[in-house]
């Protein structure tokens, strides 16, 4: 059951990329941001972080430390930071 949602869940996606790529969307503009929200609100450790915005360790506190991007949300019962994507493409759009 849960294989054939995941494989109905990748043939909508795939589908709506298609049509959204041909101008052929039914979505609105406001439908698509909230669908690339729900898509980028995932998580990151520092190191994928790192790896994501190509930077170095230093660097990403580099730029915490002046702002560039939000801090990291510490999570109960973890000890390390982490980051939602979402919050990182927004603080380096501006």
């Amino acid at each position: 059951m849960k294989q054939d949602l995941s494989k109905l869940l990748a043939n909508t996606m795939i589908e709506v990329a298609n049509n959204i790529k041909a101008g052929n969307s039914h979505l609105s503009e406001q439908e698509q941001s909230e669908i690339l929200d729900m898509l980028t609100h995932t998580s990151m450790s520092a190191e994928e972080v790192c790896v994501y915005l190509h930077i170095s360790r230093p660097t990403l506190t580099n730029y915490v430390r002046n702002g560039t991007i939000p801090k990291g949300h510490k999570l109960r019962g973890r000890n390390e930071l982490i980051w939602f994507k979402d919050e990182l493409i927004n603080a380096l759009k501006d």
